[in-house]
């Protein structure tokens, strides 16, 4: 349990990332004095793109309940190539999920 708790953390803590946060602020500020719509577009879509994400993954591994991306990635890092190929292909195919779901979500 302590491991799923620090995972969870570790990817809260992503949040708060001051390097995103700094390039982050300034430019909603300077958005928001040049188009407030705009920001208020953009700040809809950052609440709807987890949603997106989340339904892509659940989705991934329902399609791929197989498939456990944790252990080909210390594989690849190991130097198995087979591994690297095939999370490879997993991330292209949440990616290509999730550009869908955005497309279909505009329309």
């Amino acid at each position: 349990m302590p491991q799923f708790i620090s995972s969870f953390l570790k990817r809260f803590k992503a949040l708060g990332d001051k390097s995103a946060l700094f390039l982050i602020i300034p430019a909603v500020a300077a958005l928001f004095f040049i188009d407030a719509a705009m920001v208020k577009t953009l700040v809809q879509w950052l609440i709807f793109a987890p949603i997106i994400a989340g339904v892509a993954i659940m989705v991934s591994r329902v399609v791929f309940p197989q498939i456990d991306l944790t252990r080909l990635i210390k594989e690849t890092h190991e130097g198995n190539k087979a591994s690297a190929i095939l999370a490879g292909s997993l991330l292209l195919f949440v990616g290509l999920l999730v550009y869908a779901l955005v497309t279909w979500a505009k329309a």
